[in-house]
């Protein structure tokens, strides 16, 4: 797989999704295609889930490249692919698609998003106990990052009890961590997040236009702990408002966001992704809309 120089024949990628007005990555994308002067072009598509096997397969019969899969689709994209390959095949959830002749491969680029993102506080991390909010795709790839940066426990919370206990029961089959899921308790909520050294929200909560929303207040954070928010728009969320008023250290979503991209820039192009460039457009596009 190598990648088109300008030839005035543009190649198509996309994200799908539902809602995806709110995306940035065509901006990031599509600014990165036109730094590194290749005909690629990134389109969002919002995608009904009655309609999500006319999409993907309207994509492979339009000559795309590959996609991209945000909420509520990372999971269940996969049984319209011809096979699962690395951390994709490991969480069974997949963010990115590349479409190979007749074959679509998904990989999940969340995980080294993640892992990117918090490496500078791996050593706050191993040997320590982690709280995910939410129990999706997100999740997913938020826990096996924590795994491989040595965490040692995770607690999952969710809406759903039973959604938050299969994840955790599946996570501990396959990558071999002690993991509990439980539902979204008001009362149980801040004591579970006392206990932990991390604390991940991989919710929608908080995410534009709904900015005044969290799951969490101040005083229900740790002080000295490390607070990530998946959200990136907006870049500092209202967790992480209140994580930084509780003396934690915050990590943006827009951190990951940009991380992953550049990796599913490089599956579908081959080539080092402007990490800098797409920082600046991610920076510059979320600045639109706080």
């Amino acid at each position: 797989m190598s990648a088109q120089t300008r030839s005035g024949n543009k190649r198509l990628v996309g994200l799908i999704g539902q809602p995806v007005k709110h995306s940035i990555s065509p901006a990031i994308h599509n600014a990165a295609f036109n730094h590194m002067n290749v005909d690629y072009f990134y389109i969002a598509f919002d995608v009904k889930e009655k309609e999500l096997g006319h999409a993907i397969r309207g994509l492979k019969a339009l000559g795309a490249a590959g996609f991209n899969v945000t909420i509520p689709y990372k999971q269940r994209v996969v049984r319209f692919l011809d096979k699962l390959a690395d951390d994709a095949k490991i969480i069974k959830t997949v963010n990115t698609v590349v479409i190979e002749k007749d074959r679509m491969v998904g990989y999940n680029t969340d995980v080294s998003g993640v892992m990117n993102a918090l490496m500078p506080y791996k050593d706050a991390i191993s040997g320590h106990e982690a709280l995910i909010l939410g129990a999706g795709g997100g999740a997913s790839a938020a826990a096996l990052a924590l795994a491989r940066l040595g965490c040692n426990r995770i607690t999952f919370v969710s809406r759903t009890p039973s959604r938050a206990r299969r994840l955790a029961n599946f996570l501990k089959r396959r990558i071999k961590i002690s993991a509990k899921g439980m539902g979204l308790s008001i009362n149980e909520l801040p004591a579970i997040a006392k206990a932990c050294s991390v604390i991940i929200n991989a919710t929608p909560v908080g995410m534009w236009p709904n900015i005044e929303h969290s799951l969490l207040r101040k005083e229900q954070i740790p002080s000295g702990s490390i607070v990530m928010d998946m959200v990136y728009n907006p870049p500092e969320t209202m967790l992480l408002k209140e994580a930084k008023l509780a003396g934690a250290t915050c990590v943006s979503g827009l951190d990951m966001l940009v991380f992953q991209a550049a990796e599913s820039f490089k599956l579908w192009t081959s080539l080092e992704p402007p990490i800098e460039v797409m920082k600046s457009v991610a920076i510059k596009t979320t600045g639109r809309f706080v």
